[in-house]
């Protein structure tokens, strides 16, 4: 299908044909409001354009028409908006949004139209509500590629449920026949009735099973449980087999032509695909990543000559305050420049985080779906890649906020009057050289700032992923020329979309690592004046050790910053050559078919029965909003059989398989389906019982127990909150049916107009509020429920409708009727849910976090070994598929991927547990929010310390010539890189080169017990979060900067010392475990040294130390909030001594007299 184009990113874009330039003053100053709208996540499946259309929209030309000039500055005019425009801007109402508000709405009100002729009415008799229904439950508004996989899964559905009913109903029909004496009319059968009962309870629970298990199956299990609700409670009255049949048939033709009416719209009204929805993320991610360059240069220029250390920790308490005042109603802080300036930097970047994972749930569907367009499958997987790379860096910028915290925290700067005058002399010092240094910083980041800017912009009109400019009108050029006749320079230089700019581009990074000396020159200076007023000073205030090991750090802080600018630089550079190239060999030139290949199409239906990462807008469920399924892989939460040992035997294969009944029995999955259909039975009860079978028949029950398979959840929280969205929606669509009715006196042509007019309001908050999703589907479905069935009286007469035992009711009757079914039903739902245990959303945060740590671990076992195999060299090329670099890269960014998705979950949770009651102590929310912060930066610092492993080309630049630069058979514009710690076996390198990066290996190798430390933690912690044991004493912590010290100083007995009394010497004394390590390790500690830093190598493990660090900090603060959560053992005693701590405690003894602790919480 053809894809429209889409609407731009931000106002400005579409304003004016240059990009917008954000000026740091107006950042700080909080004055910049327009900033490229990121990418919202209710609006991803209902975008109406992406890169596979390249139709132009004439309409806004006499809106250009009229903008003008101002003065010589050429600067436009902006139109002042009308009172409409405001509105529509202030609501969000886009042209994406009425689009899909449209597609939604009008399924049902064809349905509600189609069944008011006669021959329709008149075959479904009182069963034409029913595609109405269908109709909406479908859900339209799906991309393409998700509609038809969840309308294939419910049209099976529906033709399994359709044949189950009819045995069902057969069945029951033959139990009636065989207990019935010949002659007898009698209305009500036991064993009939029995019968229809016990095949429900079984349909609701199998069928509920697999919901749970498989996401895909949402949607048709909702329809699959509609189908047997209806046929079993109707079942009781059937007395022959061609009354089932022609029932079954009534039912299954209703679901279907519901099926067919939105199959139609979601094809033929604006259809939106998965590809379409990608692009649209790449659109934002694109925005959002312009904005944290530019914010990132905000920051850098509020504290290039301020007291940096002062403010990021008055940063951080501002913050603070601000998020409490948001949770208590109290008024909130002032914020100050830096503040501020943090504040939208966090937020960029938390935003730019989510999308990252959302790209990666929702690019497998792109690159299934087929489309009229230009990129494939393949290029969008490069796409994905190539802005990942540019992402990593420029987010990994951003930490220079959490590094100037850590070290004022670190080193007391944080202590205000009550530091003494070293501590505020030695600050003082510091903050001398890192004025300068950011001061230093300020031109080249500048430079490069801007090339990413117009690089992604450059990229991003090639790809066609955003619109360009809109061309002006007659008028309004004619005003342009004139106004700036005298800046021609300005029109006559290349700009970003148009041939020849990636040699623009190239001039700034050039520029850019021209001046990338300077900034070690400027630290190496500002470092040695800072030594020599301090051994003026104060002579005796500091050791030589210490001393190395500040600047030390500070080396690397400074490396961290340039490598990650550099690789910045780079990344925009491949991304805009990928982007040339396409151009260049027609993609983008002309539309083709594109088709999944028959592998895609096999991995597609294989994901729908297998455990496959999918994000909320993929995998929806209609009560549920932000569904996210994550696979933590075949090893998570297996526990090995102490009691069996592995099958040697068929006998004993086929034990194991007996063994897996109960267990399949036992699993949750399994207990939540049967929950759901003990919670249908509550109701389903009624409509088998002879004294009030005709109450049920006639006060329409059927619809309770079809709100409890629609509304049961697994979680309280979510139950609990969705019961109040249901009853609250119900109560809405009450009010709204007698406006519907009332307004246009019971005329049927006004009543579906109004009918579409509501349905269409509704969307609108469906879209636009995913929380209140429950409430809106709710109040869509009771509306057409109420409508459709008194239309369907009007259309088919009073006595049709009476024909089946329920009474006709008038609209102001039948109304609160449907409030009282959907309250019940509901309430039933909820009490099930927490009944005879709860399932709660803080149980669920805390697997979610157990699931996080164990991925993490799990990631960093992949740096690991990405870093063992580089240095022993037996990686290979990460470019060549089968070697174990591009393994290693594959896992590595499933992972990521993965956990980007849990974050958005967790907080999910976070939020939805206010909904549940609290019983007892309070929830330690402070303390879950602390772990999710901390398990987001370790992944962080982790997937800069992976990708400066995966990418050899973040090495120093050569001096190169330019024939080596433009060399026949490179693409774009590459240069040439000096050996790095990932290419020691490069032939380019010189003997010294080699010898260096060997003994830097030996180096790395000799920090290899802190990371085996780091991953032993993370799997303790994630698996104390998840069985909720205690943690043991003691646990040691890895301190990679400490190890730095050690090789640094080796000789030195005052470092030696002070580190004796360090906890877990086996981690942070690795020389006295290895014979004859002391040698190499002193021969190692003359390679930290400053001199060394232009050897090729140095700045990457510049990089992999501070990250180490930063993973090291967190790593103790998640120790401290798991501890508090689960305890720590503790085994201390004391032999004759009462202690009223311990006895009161009730702990136990554990050596004669002695108390324990035992658990400490």
């Amino acid at each position: 299908m053809a894809e429209t184009n889409r609407d731009t990113v931000s106002a400005d874009q579409r304003d004016s044909p240059p990009p917008p330039r954000y000026e740091a003053e107006e950042i700080i100053a909080g004055k910049q409001s327009d900033a490229p709208r990121p990418f919202d996540r209710q609006d991803a499946p209902h975008a109406t354009g992406n890169t596979d259309n390249d139709d132009d929209d004439d309409d806004d030309d006499d809106d250009d028409s009229n903008d003008g000039v101002d003065g010589v500055d050429g600067a436009k005019k902006k139109k002042k908006p009308n009172l409409i425009a405001k509105t529509f801007a202030k609501l969000g109402l886009d042209v994406p949004t009425l689009v899909t508000m449209l597609k939604g709405s009008l399924p049902p009100a064809i349905s509600i139209a189609m069944c008011q002729a006669p021959a329709v009415s008149a075959y479904f008799s009182t069963l034409g509500y029913l595609v109405a229904i269908i109709s909406v439950l479908a859900l339209a508004i799906l991309p393409r590629g998700k509609f038809l996989m969840s309308t294939f899964l419910s049209v099976i559905g529906v033709c399994i449920g359709s044949a189950m009913a009819m045995l069902m109903l057969w069945s029951a029909i033959r139990a009636r026949e065989n207990t019935t004496p010949p002659g007898s009319l009698k209305l009500y059968n036991a064993s009939q009735s029995a019968v229809c009962g016990v095949w429900l309870f079984f349909n609701i629970w199998i069928s509920n099973m697999l919901r749970a298990k498989f996401a895909a199956f949402n949607i048709p299990v909702i329809i699959y449980s509609i189908l047997s609700n209806i046929a079993a409670t109707f079942g009781p009255f059937m007395r022959t087999t061609a009354a089932a049949e022609a029932f079954v048939k009534q039912l299954f033709t209703a679901m279907l032509s519901g099926f067919a009416i939105a199959l139609g719209v979601n094809l033929f009204v604006v259809s939106v695909s998965s590809r379409l929805v990608v692009f649209k993320e790449f659109e934002g991610a694109i925005g959002l990543l312009r904005r944290t360059v530019s914010l990132q240069r905000a920051y850098l220029v509020s504290i290039e000559s301020a007291d940096m250390f002062a403010a990021v920790t008055r940063t951080q308490t501002i913050l603070e305050r601000e998020a409490k005042s948001k949770d208590g109603g109290k008024k909130k802080p002032k914020l100050t420049k830096e503040a501020r300036a943090a504040k939208a930097l966090a937020e960029t970047t938390a935003k730019m985080r989510e999308l990252a994972g959302k790209l990666h749930a929702d690019l497998p569907f792109a690159k299934r779906d087929f489309a009229w367009g230009k990129l494939d499958a393949g290029d969008l997987s490069e796409m994905f890649r190539l802005v990942r790379d540019v992402y990593i860096p420029i987010l990994g910028m951003t930490t220079i906020i959490d590094i100037f915290k850590r070290v004022s925290e670190r080193r007391n700067w944080n202590l205000g009057e009550d530091a003494t005058e070293e501590l505020i002399a030695e600050k003082e010092a510091e903050k001398h050289v890192w004025n300068q240094v950011m001061k230093q910083m300020h031109e080249p980041f500048e430079i490069l700032s801007e090339a990413i800017d117009q690089g992604l912009e450059h990229a991003g009109l090639c790809l066609e992923l955003i619109p360009r400019p809109k061309k002006l009108s007659m008028k309004a050029k004619a005003a342009k020329d004139a106004a700036q006749a005298d800046v021609e320079a300005q029109d006559q230089g290349t700009k970003p979309g148009e041939p020849g700019f990636s040699n623009v581009i190239a001039e700034k990074v050039e520029a850019f690592c021209s001046r990338k000396g300077e900034l070690l020159r400027t630290w190496v200076e500002e470092r040695r004046l800072a030594d020599e007023e301090e051994n003026r000073d104060r002579p005796t205030c500091k050791c030589a050790s210490e001393r190395r090991e500040r600047d030390q750090a500070q080396l690397y802080i400074v490396l961290y910053m340039e490598t990650l600018m550099h690789a910045s630089g780079d990344a925009v550079q491949n991304l805009v050559a990928f982007a040339d190239k396409k151009v260049a060999d027609g993609t983008m030139s002309r539309k083709r078919l594109i088709l999944p290949t028959l592998h895609r199409l096999r991995k597609w239906f294989s994901g729908i029965f297998s455990n496959e990462d999918s994000s909320a807008e993929q995998s929806p469920d209609i009560m549920e909003s932000a569904a996210t399924i994550v696979f933590f892989g075949d090893g998570y939460n297996q526990k090995k059989d102490p009691e069996h040992l592995p099958p040697a035997t068929p006998w004993q294969h086929f034990g194991n398989v007996l063994r897996k009944v109960p267990k399949f029995f036992s699993s949750e999955e399994s207990i939540f389906g049967f929950r759901v259909a003990c919670a249908t039975m509550t109701i389903g009860i009624v409509a088998f019982l002879e004294s009030t079978q005709i109450f049920f028949m006639e006060q329409r029950l059927v619809w309770a127990m079809i709100m409890i398979a629609i509304g049961m959840t697994m979680t309280s929280g979510q139950s609990f909150f969705g019961f109040l969205c249901r009853v609250g929606g119900t109560v809405i669509a009450m009010v709204l049916s007698f406006i519907i009715w009332y307004i246009v006196d019971e005329k049927t042509p006004g009543v579906i107009v109004f009918l579409w007019f509501f349905e269409f309001l509704t969307l609108y908050f469906l879209i636009k509020f995913p929380r209140f999703i429950p409430a809106a589907m709710i109040t869509m479905v009771t509306v057409v429920l109420i409508i459709g069935y008194e239309l369907q009286v009007l259309s088919i007469g009073q006595a049709a409708a009476e024909r089946t035992g329920q009474p006709v009711y008038p609209i102001f009757q039948l109304a609160p009727y449907r409030l009282a079914c959907v309250a019940g039903g509901s309430l039933v739902a909820f009490f099930w849910t927490i009944f005879p245990s709860p399932l709660t959303d803080r149980t669920w945060l805390r697997r979610d976090m157990a699931a996080t740590l164990y991925l993490i671990a799990n990631y960093f076992g992949v740096v690991s070994s990405t870093l063992q195999s580089r240095v022993h060299g037996t990686a290979g090329d990460a470019s060549i598929a089968g070697t174990p670099a591009h393994h290693l890269l594959k896992v590595g960014r499933k992972i990521f991927g993965k956990v980007m998705m849990l974050v958005p979950s967790m907080l999910q949770h976070s939020e939805w547990q206010k909904y549940e009651p609290t019983i007892g102590g309070k929830f330690p929310r402070e303390a879950y929010d602390d772990i999710i912060l901390r398990s987001t930066r370790i992944m962080g610092y982790l997937t800069l310390m992976s990708y400066t492993l995966m990418h050899p080309d973040l090495g120093r630049p050569n001096d190169t010539s330019e024939d080596e630069k433009n060399a026949p058979g490179q693409e774009g514009p590459t240069r040439s890189r000096q050996p790095s710690i990932k290419a020691s076996s490069a032939s380019i390198a010189s003997a010294t080169d080699r010898a260096w990066l060997d003994a830097l290996g030996k180096v790395l190798i000799a920090l290899e017990p802190a990371r085996h430390a780091i991953l032993s933690t993370l799997t303790l912690l994630s698996h104390s979060l998840m069985s909720g044991n205690s943690l043991p004493p003691f646990l040691p912590l890895p301190r990679p900067y400490e190890m730095t010290r050690r090789m640094i100083g080796l000789g030195d007995e005052a470092a030696s010392s002070e580190s004796d009394a360090d906890v877990g010497d086996s981690f942070t004394h690795p020389t006295c475990t290895n014979p004859g390590g002391c040698k190499n390790l002193t021969a190692a500690a003359r390679l930290l040294s400053p001199r060394n830093m232009e050897q090729p190598g140095y700045a990457e493990f510049a990089v992999l130390q501070v990250c180490n660090t930063l993973v090291c900090d967190d790593l103790e603060g998640l120790m401290k909030s798991v501890g508090g959560l689960v305890g720590v053992v503790d085994f201390s005693f004391r032999i004759g001594e009462q202690d009223s701590s311990l006895s009161s405690s009730g702990a136990s003894s554990l050596v004669g007299g002695g108390k324990g602790k035992g658990k400490v919480d």
